[in-house]
């Protein structure tokens, strides 16, 4: 009946259940099923659900639901069950849910990724951090519709500046993707910004674009200590 129910009518017939039925009932449902009942259970039902879920059945909605839906489902969990899920959810609910999750949970669930997802759900932060540094600078910064992903433009001298953060990078992407950008939009200028340090052989690279008369370079920005030097960087691409 609740599979060929409508969805809060499946919910309503869920919540008139025995206590001890309930559980044998839920153990029963697959990922589509639950896809099309958990967004329209609320509150303190919804959280009692999802709390006797599989991680079989917690994977597989995370799959079926769109991402913002997905999260909105398994915040339900405490976080000694939902950290360990962390390396298995799709790439875009991984990421999508460790936005919201509490800063002192995030490690653990990033501990949980493969290195492509944790780069992918640290990344947004990064950029936005980045932008936030230069505004600090008073530097104006736009965010770009289309070209390379992740990428800031900075009106600088009557030009413009592409900027490519890139967290966890000494440069060889960061760099790449600056240039690639500074392309595609037809900046003057291009700069990788990383919170590694950039490797010797990226620095040779930039010194010798500039020889080239390619405006490059790189900066290493890690917190609001590292402003300045953002700065600087920023200014000394057109000395």
């Amino acid at each position: 009946m609740i599979r060929s129910s409508p969805p809060a009518n499946g919910v309503t017939l869920m919540k008139g259940m025995p206590p001890d039925r309930l559980p044998v009932v839920v153990k029963e449902l697959t990922p589509a099923d639950l896809a099309r009942l958990l967004p329209v259970m609320q509150g303190d039902f919804r959280s009692r659900v999802v709390g006797m879920l599989s991680e079989a059945q917690l994977i597989g909605v995370a799959a079926k639901l769109p991402p913002d839906a997905a999260v909105a489902v398994l915040r339900a969990l405490p976080a000694e069950r939902l950290v360990p899920l962390a390396g298995r959810l799709p790439a875009a609910v991984a990421t999508a849910l460790y936005d919201t999750l509490p800063a002192k949970v995030q490690p653990d669930v990033l501990s949980r990724m493969d290195p492509r997802q944790a780069q992918a759900a640290v990344a947004p932060h990064y950029e936005r951090a980045v932008a936030d540094a230069l505004a600090r600078a008073n530097a104006e910064v736009l965010i770009p519709h289309s070209g390379p992903a992740g990428i800031l433009l900075v009106p600088l001298f009557g030009g413009r500046v592409a900027v490519a953060p890139r967290h966890g990078d000494d440069g060889r992407v960061a760099v790449r993707d600056a240039e690639e950008a500074a392309y595609h939009h037809r900046a003057n200028a291009a700069l990788a910004i990383t919170d590694v340090p950039v490797a010797e052989e990226v620095r040779a690279y930039c010194a010798q674009a500039r020889r080239d008369g390619r405006t490059l370079d790189t900066a290493f920005w890690g917190s609001d200590r590292h402003d300045s030097t953002l700065k600087r960087a920023l200014v000394g691409l057109f000395r």
